[in-house]
């Protein structure tokens, strides 16, 4: 069945060098939409600089259009940065939200994939 969401990616698939998981949970709000909440923390505590932050995002981005890539065409990625933006990014539109790198104690992000229409 091409109109529900049958697959997930391994918690490997998540991975970020140089950071842990402060949190990981999957929920499926409905048979149509997943949702994965990840907090990233620095891999041995302390805080992520501006730079850091900047390359754990572009790590996200580049997993959510991995993700993407490796779905049917009619599921739908898209990625909240939490406590960096309002906005989604999605990796079949390439729009990326405009983000303040700052130091961060924990990037929080939600990736959602989503029966987009109907085959």
């Amino acid at each position: 069945m091409k109109n529900t969401i049958q697959r997930s990616f391994e918690i490997k698939d998540y991975r970020i060098p140089k950071t842990d998981f402060g949190d990981f949970w999957m929920t499926f709000e409905t048979k149509e939409k997943l949702k994965t909440k990840i907090t990233y923390v620095p891999e041995n505590g302390g805080k992520f600089s501006a730079l850091d932050v900047k390359s754990v995002v572009e790590e996200i981005i580049s997993k959510s259009k991995y993700f993407k890539e490796n779905l049917p065409e009619n599921i739908k990625v898209e990625v909240l940065f939490k406590n960096l933006s309002e906005d989604c990014y999605n990796p079949t539109e390439n729009t990326i939200p405009n983000f303040e790198f700052k130091e961060m104690d924990e990037i929080s992000v939600l990736f959602y994939f989503i029966v987009d229409y109907y085959l």
